[in-house]
Order: structure tokens, then C-alpha cells, then sequence
């Protein structure tokens, strides 16, 4: 069936069933079938036979303009509206548009290049009627390559394969919601579209105003959810946890894959990996992934693979990875290709990329030319040195040194900030260089090719010192952080206030680093109070002195509230009240009412979640049925002041963000808000006593809560424990506090919960390494079991007095460590050592940063051993070992 014939076929067979929304309008079938089908006729009178490039961005009326090119029966062409004029021209004389369609604001750019455009407004009104399919269902501009532009024609012969087999695998049903995240110039947005219409799903366009595309779909995310969403690992990871919670089913697509980002997004949804080359309909492969592997799975419908080695294609071993199937693209428009060819007489596309073909499955292993990927689009790095040679009208080399791209060039012309003024004019954001070396030749080999070790060193050693602030130009810094966030930001203007969370001040350090110098960007951040502003940062590498601890100010803010806290009073409420839980979506929390249900006492849970993700959750998590959940009644920490002013009994407190980079500041109108609201509601309700989780990291000693004490204690996370102890500790009535260690217990289910656990991330590469850092102190841990149990017995004191305890029920020292490992003491190394071989071995650099604050810390100080379960050991069982 051709593309123009299936679209026909299912638009027209779903009626009132809702095709598309967006805000609150919604498109059903029937009426998206007549829209496009007369917006169809409309092209065909204007363009008869040809090519229609469209150039359009992130709007449910470009999308409709798409479908309706699509139905046209002409050859469909997306392209990059925002692309810069040369570009554009260059795409467009390569394409030979028969018209243009501009569904943007402003055509001006695209007019510019002296091909025939049209707005939609601008089309004829008449109507033609669509005539026999071409031989090119679409087309689609490879994605960043560079210099001249090739674009990959694809026939109709893959597309209902794509179809049948992405609504198998994602589970797209009638009325499954997709979002449409990729940009209309990739064919990304094309499996979006076609396969969600085939299915019967119903395509979600997040509202957006022309500004950050990932903050509005994140904000979409996090106040809707969708049902499945195709996203690059980049984008996932700019996404705030309530976004990703939103979300039913991850499909990753366009890079490689991080355990990182798998372990975060199995913690909220079902992840899948999928690839698939342009030159390929879209998608290959797809993996369902349980547990983190490197697999991008095996060939979908239509496809099978092949290695090609020097033997020849094989079936299986490592090489180039060669798609086989009639899915393969028709070839570039213009050119003849030796990467088209054809195996065992069927069309074949050799992708370039390097894999192992093992019992079925794909290994993505690399790239085995020069072609890397950045932002989600290819580079190929020969193609655009020859771009930018021609524009410097000198030599240029460009190469990568980790992942900052680098040019290196002779243009002494040219002052820095003019010639990457220069670069952004003209290049795409993918492809603009992140350093910029300037050298008086170009280190050649023996062989006279560019010498890029040679000029991996110069850059390296290229970044003004420290103590020189005007090495640092704040445009370069800020493009890192925008980069690192997904939007603009100023240079005052914390990340964190900016949408940025832990992992992305680790990200934006480790990219600064490659510019700046490690130890010059570490001294800065020492500097900034776990906070982050460009300017901040820039007068910390300029070498200002360390602003002023936040200690101070907050206890002086923190104290002048809790004396005018008034908090309400209420008769206690009677034996048998309601038990209320927070934090019920983590990993305590949630074996917390798991204790709870069936006991058949009321229960109330505060969430920021939403409550139908949160049952849903929980039920896979522990094996629960629907009506277990009969007697919880859910509130979100907004209506606090909405519920019932009485029938509370005890409260148990888990809900807290665990984020040791988070500046004080920023937890206290986080996670310390709304403990304070929290307490105040318990108040107004009679709870009859509070119970509150704390962290062992606050202290081994319950100290009063003054200045000094929260200056003694080591991160801004453990301070704002102390912190919310203090508003607990407001209360009128019995407060118990309890300060656990770490704490495991995970069952297979429940490893998505550590992958953000920098303990359970040093084990993993110890065992990967079979070396073990040498650590200053002990590892302070206890089990969930022991935990809930204390807890809920707490909850259960009824009127005795709240008590403080610490829930350390075993500490590990080296020694113990070791014996788990079977490793003896020439297997331990120190700490730098041992992390420059994690970085070696592939680590994640955000776990390294991570995991390079943890081991500077001093550790637990006293042995404990309350009880003989082997913690550790059922956690490296659980992680795998």
C-alpha cells in the first residue's frame, strides 16, 4: 500500500475517534481526514507533479500542511525552517521544489532563496484531484550533515512495515496519546505521525509560543503525561522528574543510549531502544530493555541484518552494520552511492556504524568513519572541515577531544569573538565548534595528514588561566550552560531556577571543565556554594574570593519563621484517625504503605504525583490489586489547606528530594516547604504525632538547631534535613526523628530506584574494574525492612514521647568491602586512581563528578553492627554482579 493510500485508508475509518490535540482543541478523524484531503486538493492544483518542500516547526498547523503533502501523492520534503539562508539555498537547489510551503510567521528567509514559496494563505483555491502516486513517498535531508547537503529519497515499500511492526512493539492502541516531539525536518516526526494514524492513537502537540521547544514539552510532560514519547537520550535527560514520571512508555532514538539515563527512565517508565538510519524508513531495530545493555534489538519487520567484514556480510560477528530489506532507501537524490547496494538480490544500505550481530541482536558499538552525532543530528567531520575551510578561506581541521568539537584553523585574521560570531551566523547550532584553536600551521603526521593528537594537546592547553577572567567569554560560558539546559539563560540567573537539577550542574561542570582546565572549573564551583550563575562562575575563574557561606542568612531567615510559625491548634484527633503518608512514589515511602494497606486503618497520602501513576506504579512495584487502595484517600501538598480540618492521626514523613548539589537555598523552597506546610496542616488536623525520616548524614549527635550546628554539617541536602527537623520539632505534640544511614534492600523490581545512588555506582565499577578505592571512613547502611518497621512503630507510639534515633543498623570498612569483592589489598587503590580508570573504562561523566565529591568525604566515624543481614551483599545482587 502506498503512503497517500494508507493515510486515505485510516483516516477515513476512525470517525469521531480524536486524531490530534493541542491545548484544548482536538481534531477528530473524520475532520482531520477533510481538512487534509481538501488541503491536498488544493496542492495538487498548484503543484501537479513534483516536489513540495515544507517548512514548518512544532504547530498542529504545520502538521496538518505535512499530512496533507502526504496525502498529495506528491514527493514530500521537510525542511529546517530555522536553518541559515545559505543553507536553505543549498538545501533547496539540491531538492528542486517544484514549490514551497512556509507554514512560519515569517517567510522573509526562506523567500531569500530565489525558489517559488508559498504560505498556506497564499495557495490558489482550487482544487485538483490527486493523481497517481510518485516513486518517492519523501524525502528527507540527511540530519546535519554538512557542505553540500544529501538528501535521502525513500520509496513506498518500507512504510506500512514501519507501521505494522512500531504499533506491535510500542503498544499504540485506539486512543493511545503520542507526543509529536521531533522537529518536521526528520523523519523521526514521520514514524510519529504515520504509525500513531495507522494505529488509531491519537498525536499530542504540546502548546508552544516560539520559545524553548524541550521546556514546553516538558511542561506539557509534566502536567499531562502522554502515553509514549520517541525522544533523544540528550532530551530525556533536560527533562525535571515530574516530566519523566508523565511519562507511560520512553522510546530512545538518535543517540546512543546511557545506563544513566536507562536507570532513570525505567524508575518511571517502560523503555525501549530503537534505531534507525534515515537512509533506512526510519526504524531498524527496536529492544525492549528490562536491565541496561548496549542492544538497539533486533531487525524489525521486512529487515534483517549483516556484518560486513573483510570476509565479506556474515550473519553474525562484528563489523559495519548492513541493513538488508525492502525498507532501504531508494538512494540520494543527485548521486550515485556505493554505500546502496544490494545482498542476496534484495536492497541493502551499509550504515557505517560498527555493532556486533550476536544471537539476532545488534550491539551499537560506534561509528567506524568521522560522522559523530551531536544534539540528536550527524556531523560529518571531513564535510564540514571543508565548510569551514571555504568560509576561513584558510586551512581547518575539525575534530572531536571527548565531546566538545574543536576547530583548529590559521584564520589569525579573525579575532575570537568575531569569528564565533561569524560560526552561529552560518551553521546550524550542532555544528558550531565549542573551542576554537588558533595555530600559526597545521601539525601535519609523517604521512602529511593533520596531526590531530597534536592538536588535541593544543587544546587542551588552549584556555586562558584562571586568574585571567577575560579568558572566559560569558557567550561561551552561557551557550555551555544553554546547552547543558535546553533554553536561554542570563548571567545571573541560577541554574536551578532555570529548570536545571543536580545532574545537569554535574553536566554543566564536566563540559566547562573541557574548556576551562578540571582543577580551574573545580576551584571555581568550591566557590559557588553548590549554586550556579555564569556570572558567578566567571568572577570564581577570574579568581574572586568565596562568597559568603548561605549558612548565616538562612538561619537567620529559618529562625525568624519558625518564631512567627503560629502554627494552628486543634484538639488531637481520637485513636484510629486517618495515618497519612509522603513520599509514597520513593522507594521508603512506597514500602511504607505497602505495610499500611491491608491493615484496614484510613490512609492518606500526599504526592506530588499524580494518583492514578502513583496505584499504577506501585501495583507492578508490589504485586497489589485495585482494591487494596479502597481506603487511601490522595492530596497533593496544594490542597493541604483543602482537607478535612480533623480525623488526622499519626503523620510518617518520607517525601524529601535526595539531592546532595542542591543549594540550601533552593531546598528550603523545595523539599523544606513543603515539610513546613506539611507540619502546619498536621497542626491544623489533630494529628496525634509526627514522624519524620531524616538522614544520618545531619549528624550522629541531635544538636539544638542553631547557627553553628547547621554550619557543622557537610552538604546543603543533609542541612535541610536539619533544617525541616527543626519545623518538625515545632510541633506541640510527640515528633520522632530518624536519621537512617543509607538504605537498601531493593528487590529486582525496585533497581531503577539507585540509579541515582552514588554508593551503588561505586560498587558497580568496582566490580567492573576489580579495583577498589580506599576509603577515609565507614559506609553507615541499613535495610528498608528495619527501617519501615521503626517507622511505622513510631507512627504507632500513640501519646509517649517523640524519640531521636539513628537507623544505622551495620557499618562496612574497606576490609568488609573487600571480602565481598574476593579482592585482596593490592586490588585497592586510591581514590584518583581509581577514578581515572572509571573514566577510562566509559563511566558517565556526571557519575564521576558525582562520585568524586562522595569519596573526598570523610565517612562515618563509629562501627556499628545491630544486625547480621548482608546488606551489601543482597545489593550486589541486586545490581548484578
Amino acid at each position: 500500500m502506498g503512503l497517500s493510500a494508507l493515510l486515505d485508508h485510516h483516516l477515513g475509518a476512525r470517525g469521531d475517534q480524536p486524531a490530534l490535540e493541542s491545548g484544548a482543541r482536538t481534531w477528530s478523524y473524520a475532520e482531520l481526514d477533510t481538512t487534509t484531503a481538501e488541503r491536498a486538493a488544493r496542492l495538487r492544483a498548484a503543484v501537479p507533479r513534483g516536489r513540495v518542500v515544507l517548512a514548518g516547526e512544532h504547530t498542529p498547523d504545520a502538521l496538518i500542511w505535512a499530512i496533507a503533502v502526504l496525502r498529495s501523492g506528491l514527493t514530500y520534503t521537510p525542511v529546517n525552517a530555522n536553518l541559515p539562508t545559505d543553507r536553505m539555498r543549498e538545501a533547496l537547489d539540491l531538492a528542486h521544489p517544484a514549490l514551497v510551503l512556509c507554514c512560519t510567521a515569517d517567510a522573509a528567509a526562506v523567500r531569500a532563496t530565489g525558489h517559488r514559496v508559498l504560505t498556506p494563505d497564499e495557495l490558489p483555491d482550487e482544487h485538483a484531484p490527486l493523481g497517481d502516486r510518485q516513486e518517492i513517498a519523501y524525502s528527507i535531508f540527511t540530519s546535519g550533515s554538512s557542505g553540500l547537503p544529501k538528501l535521502v529519497n525513500v520509496g513506498h515499500r518500507g512504510i506500512e512495515n514501519l507501521c505494522t511492526a512500531q504499533t506491535r512493539l510500542f503498544g499504540i492502541e485506539p486512543g493511545t496519546r503520542v507526543l509529536q516531539f521531533s522537529s518536521l525536518s526528520f523523519d523521526a516526526s514521520l514514524a510519529e505521525v504515520l504509525v500513531t494514524l495507522a494505529a488509531g492513537g491519537t498525536l499530542v502537540v504540546p502548546e508552544w509560543d516560539g520559545g524553548s521547544w524541550v521546556q514546553a514539552v516538558g511542561a506539557h510532560l509534566a502536567a499531562h503525561g502522554c502515553d509514549l514519547v520517541t525522544l533523544p537520550p540528550s532530551v530525556y535527560a533536560r527533562l525535571d522528574d515530574t516530566a519523566k514520571q508523565g511519562i507511560r512508555t520512553v522510546v530512545f532514538a538518535g543517540e546512543a543510549l546511557s545506563e544513566v539515563e536507562y536507570r532513570t527512565a525505567a524508575k518511571h517508565s517502560r523503555v525501549l531502544n530503537a534505531y534507525g538510519p534515515t537512509e533506512g524508513t526510519v526504524c531498524f531495530s527496536v529492544a525492549e530493555l528490562t536491565r541496561f545493555s548496549t542492544t538497539v534489538g533486533t531487525p524489525i519487520d521486512g529487515y534483517s541484518a549483516r556484518v560486513r567484514t573483510a570476509d565479506g556480510c556474515a550473519t553474525s560477528g562484528t563489523g559495519e552494520l548492513v541493513l538488508v530489506g525492502a525498507g532501504v532507501a531508494l538512494g540520494y537524490e543527485g548521486r550515485d552511492d556505493p554505500a546502496f547496494t544490494e545482498v542476496d538480490g534484495q536492497p541493502a544500505y551499509r550504515t557505517g556504524d560498527h555493532v556486533e550481530l550476536r544471537d539476532g541482536e545488534v550491539h551499537y558499538l560506534g561509528r567506524v568513519d568521522d560522522q559523530v552525532k551531536r544534539l540528536g543530528h550527524r556531523i560529518g567531520l571531513g564535510e564540514l572541515e571543508g565548510r569551514l575551510s571555504r568560509l576561513l578561506d584558510t586551512r581547518a581541521v575539525v575534530l572531536l577531544d571527548g565531546s566538545s568539537l574543536v576547530l583548529a584553523h590559521t584564520a589569525d585574521h579573525l579575532p575570537e569573538t568575531e569569528l564565533r560570531a561569524r560560526l552561529r551566523e552560518v551553521l546550524p547550532p550542532w555544528e558550531v565548534p565549542d573551542t576554537l584553536l588558533l595555530v600559526d600551521a597545521i601539525p601535519v603526521t609523517e604521512s602529511g595528514k593533520a596531526d590531530k593528537d597534536a592538536l588535541r594537546v593544543l587544546a587542551r592547553r588552549a584556555p586562558a588561566p584562571a586568574t585571567d577572567p577575560a579568558g572566559a567569554d560569558p557567550e561561551v560560558v552561557r551557550g555551555i550552560v544553554a546547552a547543558a539546559i535546553g533554553g536561554d539563560i542570563d548571567l545571573t540567573t541560577s541554574v536551578f531556577d532555570a529548570g536545571g537539577t543536580s545532574f545537569t550542574l554535574v553536566q554543566i561542570q564536566v563540559d566547562l571543565a573541557e574548556r576551562f582546565g578540571e582543577d580551574e572549573v573545580q576551584d571555581a564551583f568550591d566557590k559557588l556554594n553548590y549554586d550556579f550563575t555564569v556570572q558567578g562562575f566567571l568572577d570564581a575563574l577570574g579568581g574572586a574570593a568565596a562568597p559568603v557561606s548561605p549558612v548565616h542568612a538562612v538561619f537567620a531567615q529559618v529562625s525568624e519563621d519558625l518564631a512567627d510559625l503560629a502554627l494552628p491548634t486543634s484538639d488531637l484527633a481520637r485513636a484510629g484517625g486517618a495515618i497519612t503518608v509522603t513520599g509514597a512514589g520513593g522507594f521508603i515511602g512506597g514500602h511504607v504503605l505497602d505495610r499500611l494497606l491491608g491493615t484496614g486503618r484510613p490512609i492518606t497520602v500526599v504526592t506530588t504525583s499524580r494518583p492514578e501513576r502513583l496505584v499504577e506504579r506501585h501495583r507492578a512495584r508490589f504485586g497489589k490489586r485495585e482494591g487494596d487502595f479502597d481506603g487511601v484517600a490522595f492530596l497533593g501538598y496544594a490542597d493541604l489547606d483543602r482537607a478535612p480540618e480533623s480525623g488526622w492521626g499519626p503523620v510518617v514523613h518520607c517525601g524529601f528530594e535526595v539531592n546532595h548539589l542542591l543549594p540550601l537555598e533552593r531546598h528550603l523552597t523545595g523539599s523544606v516547604a513543603t515539610t513546613r506546610a506539611l507540619v502546619r496542616a498536621a497542626a491544623a488536623r489533630g494529628s496525634d504525632r509526627f514522624v519524620f525520616l531524616s538522614a544520618a548524614s545531619a549528624g550522629a549527635e541531635f544538636a539544638p538547631f542553631t547557627e553553628e550546628s547547621l554550619a557543622a554539617i557537610g552538604d546543603p541536602y543533609s542541612q535541610a534535613k536539619f533544617v525541616a527537623e527543626a519545623y518538625a520539632s515545632a510541633l506541640d505534640r510527640p515528633v520522632d526523628l530518624l536519621r537512617a544511614g543509607l538504605v537498601y534492600g531493593h528487590a529486582p523490581q525496585e533497581e531503577a530506584f539507585l540509579d541515582r545512588d552514588v554508593f551503588t555506582w561505586l560498587l558497580r565499577l568496582s566490580r567492573r574494574l576489580g579495583v577498589l578505592p580506599r576509603l577515609s571512613g565507614l559506609v553507615p547502611v541499613c535495610h528498608v525492612d528495619d527501617v519501615v518497621s521503626a517507622l511505622v512503630a513510631a507512627a504507632d507510639a500513640g501519646t509517649v514521647p517523640g524519640v531521636r534515633s539513628l537507623l544505622v543498623h551495620r557499618t562496612y570498612d574497606l576490609d568488609a568491602l573487600r571480602a565481598e569483592f574476593g579482592l585482596d589489598d593490592a586490588r585497592v587503590v586510591e581514590p584518583g586512581d581509581w577514578l581515572d580508570a572509571a573514566a577510562g573504562g566509559g563511566a558517565d561523566s556526571r557519575v564521576l563528578a558525582a562520585l568524586r565529591l562522595w569519596l573526598a568525604d570523610d565517612g562515618w566515624a563509629e562501627p556499628v553492627a545491630t544486625t547480621d543481614r548482608q546488606i551489601i551483599r543482597e545489593l550486589r545482587q541486586t545490581i548484578g554482579d
